[in-house]
């Protein structure tokens, strides 16, 4: 059975570089997966195993002389395969943490079977700047069911 979930989550990152991940979130690193950039520049993405075999796929159909296929070279140049260890820590390397600006106070944002890895107050600012009440009727309008299908015919 593949783990989807969803939320948003407070943690910190110690020195050494590890997330102490909440125990709801353990499900998606049952097999490992794949840590790297999130195409936004600012932050990681975890990619649970299923998923990350998902992505590579569609990779393998990218011509890497394109201009897509350099972005997913960056994209794929500092990723790494990851698993919790045994106390339930995700490590990342340092120049994963350098690139999303990891501080001590970290956001952990599930999307069904990945993670978004935020800086917090870049977390802040992002949703502040980007998720304004016309964003947001915009999104919802998107992902709600349509009413007139619901409306009964006659």
């Amino acid at each position: 059975m593949r783990a989807t979930l969803f939320g948003e989550y407070e943690a910190q990152i110690d020195a050494n570089g590890r997330i102490n991940v909440p125990r709801k979130l353990h499900p998606l690193f049952a097999h490992g997966g794949m840590l790297t950039r999130a195409f936004n520049g600012i932050s990681l993405i975890f990619f649970a195993h299923e998923a990350w075999l998902q992505v590579e796929s569609k990779l393998d159909e990218l011509d890497f002389t394109e201009l897509d296929g350099e972005d997913a070279r960056r994209f794929l140049g500092c990723g790494t395969e990851v698993q919790l260890d045994n106390q339930g820590r995700l490590s990342v390397s340092s120049r994963l943490r350098e690139r999303a600006q990891l501080e001590k106070e970290i956001t952990l944002i599930a999307m069904g079977d990945r993670i978004e890895i935020w800086n917090t107050a870049l977390w802040n600012e992002y949703d502040r700047e980007r998720f304004t009440q016309s964003r947001l009727r915009e999104v919802a309008s998107a992902i709600s069911p349509r009413r007139a299908a619901a409306a009964p015919a006659g």
